[in-house]
């Protein structure tokens, strides 16, 4: 093989990888976020996923639900590095900035969008209270529209367990978040 058909079968294999991932970026940045709770860890979470699964493009390409199966390989990714942190001495979890600070730094680039920001962060200290296997399943299933079906095959459990974790974080959101709030998140 020469250089010239090694660089040209690369740039196919490329071209094929970005045709098949381009479509699960958003999502997957998304759910990154959602779990890090940080954006340059969820950056992180999504570049290392990525990197992973370049070589085995052509195994992507035989995947019939591939944005489901992304989510499931990102939430594994996830786990595993959660459980290396966890072990971990370092403390990696000092903040550099602290949340008001961030918030305010928000509310400086997005002045038209303060009710909406104020109504998220209302959700993200409630979605906190819940369990953690509460929480992947009401992002999963509320938050990113994915089935029950879906989540179940996604976290690697029953529809039933989906389902009555669903119901049940759904009830204490509900006791934990003032009267109107969820009303007023579906409005904007």
């Amino acid at each position: 093989m020469s250089l010239i058909d090694f660089f040209r079968g690369r740039a196919a294999k490329e071209d094929c990888f970005t045709a098949l991932v381009r479509p699960h970026l958003r999502l997957m940045h998304r759910m990154a976020y959602r779990w890090t709770q940080e954006r340059a860890d969820a950056e992180d979470l999504v570049q290392d996923v990525l990197t992973h699964l370049f070589p085995r493009v052509d195994e992507l390409a035989t995947v019939q639900k591939l944005g489901p199966w992304l989510i499931k390989v990102l939430y594994r990714r996830y786990v595993d590095l959660y459980r290396r942190r966890a072990r971990s001495p370092v403390d990696e979890t000092a903040p550099c900035v602290s949340d008001d600070q961030f918030f305010q730094e928000r509310l400086e680039d997005e002045r038209n969008h303060y009710q909406q920001l104020e109504l998220q962060r209302m959700l993200n200290r409630a979605l906190f209270t819940l369990d953690e296997s509460w929480r992947d399943v009401v992002l999963l299933h509320d938050v990113e529209g994915y089935t029950a079906l879906e989540v179940a095959e996604i976290l690697d459990i029953n529809v039933g367990t989906v389902k009555s974790r669903l119901h049940r974080a759904r009830k204490k959101l509900k006791s934990v978040l003032e009267p109107g709030t969820i009303e007023a998140f579906a409005a904007c």
